[in-house]
């Protein structure tokens, strides 16, 4: 993706508690659409304790073929926004849009991303470039060169996560 985040001004009141914002690529982070519905709630409770310890704002996205397996899904995660792609990079696109049109003001400073896909390194870098601390948790072997490279912070999901399918590496 080759635009440039969009950092909107700030207006009006803000808070003076720093917070954080949260994408879930969901897709990635349980091993595939097709593990969305047996792995997603192991993801879920992860989310929510970020949430919880870091006043964190929550955005997660997910193709059609996991919202087909799992129509629970957006009730499932209704303590966030949900927002849902479709075709070819449907969900990461729809996820790297809300990142880049985000507006980011000053009692945000901190990123965490939950998805190892190298699709989301340039949104990184420019978070990272504007001053944003950005972590990534991703399942160990779903994490990308590109992304590792870009991210303040790493971590990595337990590999014994209840991941139902084995994450398939290319």
């Amino acid at each position: 993706m080759s635009g440039k985040v969009n950092f909107k001004a700030l207006t009006g009141w803000q808070c003076q508690r720093t917070s954080v914002k949260v994408y879930v690529d969901l897709e990635n982070a349980c091993g595939g659409s097709l593990a969305v519905r047996e792995n997603q709630e192991s993801i879920r409770q992860m989310v929510l304790r970020l949430r919880d310890q870091h006043t964190a704002l929550v955005t997660c996205s997910v193709g059609p073929m996991a919202i087909e397996s799992c129509p629970s899904l957006p009730w499932d995660w209704g303590f966030g926004r949900f927002i849902q792609g479709r075709g070819i990079d449907g969900a990461d696109l729809a996820l790297i849009g809300a990142i880049q049109n985000e507006p980011f003001q000053e009692n945000i400073d901190s990123v965490i991303l939950v998805s190892g896909d190298h699709i989301f390194a340039d949104a990184i870098k420019q978070l990272e470039e504007f001053g944003i601390s950005t972590t990534v948790i991703s399942l160990r072997d779903a994490l990308s060169n590109q992304l590792k490279k870009v991210a303040s912070h790493i971590q990595y999901l337990p590999e014994n996560q209840t991941l139902v399918f084995p994450r398939r590496t290319s």
